[in-house]
């Protein structure tokens, strides 16, 4: 049993008030990443003004160059001005980015343009939101309550993109980014209801020993691989669905189901086993379930692709942010967090554009099924890199 200097129960939190934080936090995620859930239109959007897709993969994966750069800068910026403040800085530069898209979308460069500023704040956003979320854990139940916040984000993707979808469709995009930055804006505004974590002394520009990503290489790449797949979720699962003639909700609310159920139920009992076996089943699954939406054409195909992707996507986030993490005070995370999120927003983000090119050569089933392949690759060198270690 955990008990703060209060003496009163933690339950895996630092202290009481960490407690209450930790749900704010959850919540002023899951509508921050509402509003970024959008994305998975904008390709469409875009389309819809006359865009070759050539151009659209290029404003898609254009957002992931800043975002790459500046997640890498956030272990120094943090150090300095706490990772609450360079949060802050991230979700405004974010929503007003996305907001200007509701007069810049219509164009090659001006669209450009507020995807850039939009990656830049995503970038100073991502990687201090994982470290403030940690500083309010204590180790006891650390992985587990790391996977719920780490759950918010993906749940949005369950909401955000068929309400976009069903403003697209009813009313063009006239109110789409006007009425998609609200839920932003409100956890912009939550932010604030938050104490700034302890202290940390300024640092370098990655904030990390390198022995202290010793034996861990392996998980940077493994999460690059899983950006990499999921960034078709946010990029091209809509035009792919749309292309079957079915709703995109059938896929991301049943991921999204299977994703939350497997957190609640099942993380805690998961983080026990080897994180390699862990991490390369979840792979697996997901490239599995890119496979049943290759090959489906119902909407039952759709949703069960879903809900095996959901359930591999689960275990797969967490368990890699815990990995990266090991061993490390609070105060020297920061550092490796940034590397370890700008290894996962290289692939989430810059992807897009070699699957731009994908889709054109060979369509939408052709990448889903090169993405799944990717997926089991690296799952192939998780397994058998354990069985080097067992012996």
């Amino acid at each position: 049993m955990n008990v703060d200097a209060d003496g009163v129960q933690s339950g895996g939190f630092v202290d009481r008030r960490a407690r209450r934080e930790y749900g704010i936090l959850c919540l002023a995620t899951f509508l921050i990443f509402f509003t970024n859930a959008h994305a998975a239109l904008l390709a469409v959007v875009f389309q819809s003004h006359g865009m070759p897709i050539g151009d659209v993969g290029v404003i898609l994966s254009s957002y992931g160059v800043p975002v790459v750069l500046f997640t890498l800068l956030t272990g120094a910026v943090a150090g300095r001005i706490g990772a609450l403040t360079t949060l802050k800085i991230g979700v405004g530069l974010m929503a007003l980015a996305f907001l200007s898209l509701q007069w810049t979308a219509q164009a090659f460069l001006p669209a450009l343009g507020s995807r850039v500023v939009q990656g830049i704040g995503y970038g100073f956003l991502f990687a201090p939101l994982m470290t403030y979320a940690q500083s309010r854990l204590s180790q006891a139940r650390f992985v587990y309550l790391l996977g719920v916040f780490s759950s918010m984000a993906p749940l949005a993707q369950a909401f955000g993109p068929p309400w976009a979808d069903y403003v697209f469709f009813t009313f063009g995009d006239r109110y789409l980014f006007l009425m998609g930055v609200m839920p932003a804006l409100i956890g912009f505004g939550l932010l604030f209801l938050l104490r700034g974590e302890a202290t940390v002394p300024a640092t370098s520009l990655f904030n990390f020993r390198i022995d202290s990503l010793k034996g861990k290489g392996i998980a940077i790449v493994a999460v690059f691989v899983s950006g990499s797949i999921f960034g078709f979720l946010s990029s091209f699962m809509a035009g792919a669905i749309h292309e079957k003639s079915l709703a995109i909700g059938w896929f991301f609310v049943a991921s999204t189901a299977a994703m939350f159920t497997t957190r609640f139920l099942g993380l805690n009992r998961f983080s026990a086993f080897d994180r390699r076996i862990v991490v390369g089943l979840g792979l697996s699954l997901m490239g599995l379930g890119f496979l049943v939406v290759a090959m489906g054409f119902e909407a039952w195909h759709i949703a069960s692709g879903g809900l095996i992707f959901g359930a591999g996507y689960s275990v797969v986030y967490p368990v890699l942010t815990a990995w990266i993490s090991e061993g490390l005070p609070a105060g020297e995370r920061s550092g490796p967090q940034a590397l370890f999120n700008a290894a996962f927003n290289a692939g989430l983000l810059l992807m897009p554009l070699p699957v731009s090119y994908l889709v054109a050569f060979v369509g939408y089933r052709g990448a889903l099924i090169g993405l799944a392949v990717l997926g089991w690759a690296m799952a192939s060198v998780l397994f058998s890199t354990q069985r080097r270690k067992a012996h």
